[in-house]
């Protein structure tokens, strides 16, 4: 029984039909249908609404600044190297020298950081 199967199967699953023959349209009107005709949400893949900003100036005063850095824009790195990281982020920003002093991570609903709350001297 299961060689039957596997007899009428064969030719399809190793595309073994000849380029222009029926059977070769219908494996093909077949896979394109399944690309054109599949709602998006049966794969689950939304689009990702942009960030409004990825580095935002949140106040300033006596040459301390305090940022919103989205955690996207960090990217994944170590603890140790997310300081350094996003004060390369703001030099390219202000092309100045700016002095990460803390990086406190934010948490959203999930427990995953979703931002830094960034206090830098310049």
């Amino acid at each position: 029984m299961l060689t039957r199967v596997w007899a009428a199967l064969r030719p399809v699953v190793l595309w073994s039909y000849r380029r222009g023959s029926w059977q070769y349209d219908v494996i093909v009107a077949a896979i394109l249908a399944f690309i054109f005709l599949t709602p998006a949400e049966f794969f689950g893949d939304q689009p990702r609404p942009p960030a409004i900003q990825e580095v935002q100036r949140l106040s300033a005063s006596g040459g301390q600044s305090v940022y919103w850095v989205d955690a996207a824009a960090v990217g994944e790195v170590a603890p140790d190297e997310v300081a350094d990281r996003i004060e390369t982020l703001l030099q390219k920003r202000h092309e100045q020298r700016v002095r990460v002093l803390e990086a406190r991570p934010e948490k959203g609903p999930d427990g995953t950081v979703s931002a830094y709350l960034v206090y830098a001297g310049e």
